[in-house]
């Protein structure tokens, strides 16, 4: 009966925890719950950090928003070390216009209070 009992225990577990676990692998290369990830998968494409990340406020983040003319940040995902991934979506009417089904070029990972990391586009749309 014990034996049952702690089976059961487990198989619950496992199940609990592996969607959460197999999610981390895919969408961010990793199961590293420490860090920015090595990766981010968005919206059917894969997004790499510069091969030297370097950290932006969020007013950096926010300029170089404004200079292509766009503004304002949604949370996309949160990485398997709690940080959240966040980018300024491509409405769905100007990627229709644009002909592309690309949500966004960079997205950024919120690594402190005032500190983000930014993941740009793999290969072209």
């Amino acid at each position: 009966m014990v034996f049952l009992f702690a089976s059961a225990a487990a198989t619950v577990a496992i199940f609990a925890v592996a969607p959460t676990a197999i999610h981390d692998r895919l969408a961010f290369g990793t199961f590293d719950t420490t860090g920015p990830p090595p990766r981010v998968d968005y919206c059917g494409r894969r997004y790499y950090p510069a091969e030297q990340p370097k950290t932006e406020t969020l007013a950096q983040v926010d300029a170089f928003l404004a200079r292509v003319g766009v503004h304002g940040l949604t949370q996309v995902d949160t990485a398997p070390s709690g940080m959240p991934v966040v980018t300024n979506v491509i409405p769905p009417q100007v990627r229709a216009q644009y002909h592309t089904n690309v949500c966004t070029m960079v997205l950024w990972v919120k690594t402190g209070d005032d500190a983000y990391v930014g993941y740009g586009l793999s290969g072209g749309p």
